[in-house]
């Protein structure tokens, strides 16, 4: 099977993303890592997620903890509206250091996309994992339905089906190839 050539990119993701890697299958991370790009976390996220017991976890996966810089924790804690403090800091930590944002919420994405942040999805990178490293498609359904079953209200039936669309499109244009 021939590799796909991989565009990294270096990401940050955000707390509702990494809960549900965490939740679903950490050594996700680590593919992801290893085969589509550095992961980046701001440490605030890290102290707000419960399911991780010492940060030292995420560091074996391969994620960077990132402390963030001085002036955007006091320009995320003067700001208000939707987003949480958390939010506002991994929006101003990506903008800041050139990061795709990795999210789920639907309010972080927007503001992102006003501050020109690239963005990705949760499941895009189990996508590009499928994608470049092949890994199989029942593996990353597999994935995909765990996230969905640990976070029925975020990762719809529709979220699955678009990403399993995703993945059959990649599966025949690998087998045209």
């Amino acid at each position: 099977m021939k590799r796909r050539p991989v565009r990294r990119r270096l990401m940050i993701m955000d707390a509702c993303v990494l809960i549900d890697y965490i939740k679903a299958e950490r050594a996700m991370l680590e593919l992801v890592v290893k085969h589509v790009g550095p992961l980046h976390v701001i440490s605030p996220v890290v102290d707000e997620v419960n399911a991780i017991d010492d940060e030292n976890e995420l560091v074996e996966l391969g994620l960077v903890i990132v402390e963030p810089e001085i002036e955007d924790a006091y320009a995320a804690g003067s700001r208000s509206g939707p987003l949480s403090f958390e939010d506002w800091l991994c929006l101003l930590t990506a903008k800041r250091q050139g990061f795709t944002c990795v999210t789920n919420d639907k309010n972080l994405r927007k503001f992102c996309k006003q501050e020109g942040v690239p963005l990705l999805w949760g499941l895009e990178l189990v996508a590009e994992l499928h994608r470049v490293v092949g890994i199989p498609a029942e593996e990353a359904e597999t994935f995909a339905r765990s996230m969905q079953h640990s976070n029925p209200k975020h990762i719809t039936a529709s979220i699955i089906s678009q990403f399993m669309d995703i993945i059959q499109r990649q599966e025949r244009h690998r087998f045209r190839s």
